[in-house]
């Protein structure tokens, strides 16, 4: 962003300013995403930068005017490099230290350009392959990584949290499948002795119908030993 200026402030305007910044954002997406940190998409950087330098402006807005509210080393590199008013700036835009004023005549008010230039991702795709260039690429000087601490252990807590809501919809899950293999086992309980007392009661069939059987045998061994007598006794 120190080597081009125009790009940081979004000032590259037409159609020959557009079709660079695209190239000039592709190369700093790679050159960033390279690096320790998080990696993201070119859109999602070219809006971290513009609301990077929002809150460095919104942060000496709030200290009256005093850039000396900055904790950071990088941001105190944004405001000294884009945002702090110029050598010659007349005194109804130059910010004083120790007395406040208002918003509009505390901060040098840039050029009414948007922060953040738009792309189509048509094009984006389109010429996505240029990010794999062989570019030479500037050292990046800064003092501290890109991301402060704060936004680091922001990013940190998030991802923490959204694996925590995970496992625990995965507990929840968990939980429930028991429950239902739990209500399975007890119907199957209930059907295990269902069937026992089915044997039961077919094995008592089996006995009586044995019992039966013997009744019947030794009546048939009765009647045969009568005919037997009546048969062989002599006449008179």
């Amino acid at each position: 962003m120190e080597n081009h200026r125009s790009l940081a402030l979004g000032k590259m305007r037409g159609l020959e300013g557009r079709d660079e910044s695209k190239k000039l954002w592709l190369k700093l997406t790679r050159i960033v995403n390279n690096i320790m940190g998080p990696t993201r998409p070119m859109k999602s950087w070219i809006k971290y930068w513009a609301d990077k330098k929002s809150t460095v402006r919104s942060k000496v807005v709030s200290g009256g005017g005093d850039p000396n509210i900055l904790c950071s080393n990088i941001e105190k590199k944004i405001w000294d490099l884009f945002l702090a008013p110029k050598e010659g700036t007349s005194s109804k835009h130059r910010v004083r230290k120790n007395k406040p004023r208002s918003r509009s005549n505390s901060v040098k008010v840039e050029p009414q350009f948007s922060e953040v230039p738009v792309f189509d991702d048509d094009e984006i795709d389109q010429n996505h392959d240029e990010s794999a260039l062989d570019f030479d690429e500037p050292a990046l000087d800064f003092d501290e990584p890109v991301l402060d601490f704060d936004d680091r252990q922001m990013i940190v807590m998030e991802k923490l949290v959204k694996v925590m809501s995970e496992q625990a919809a995965a507990m929840t899950q968990l939980a429930h499948a028991s429950q239902v293999n739990a209500q399975a086992m007890e119907r199957l309980a209930d059907a295990s002795q269902i069937q026992a007392r089915a044997v039961e009661r077919v094995a008592s069939t089996f006995e009586s119908i044995s019992v039966a059987t013997h009744n019947v045998s030794s009546a048939l061994v009765d009647i045969d030993a009568t005919l037997k007598r009546f048969y062989n006794t002599a006449p008179t």
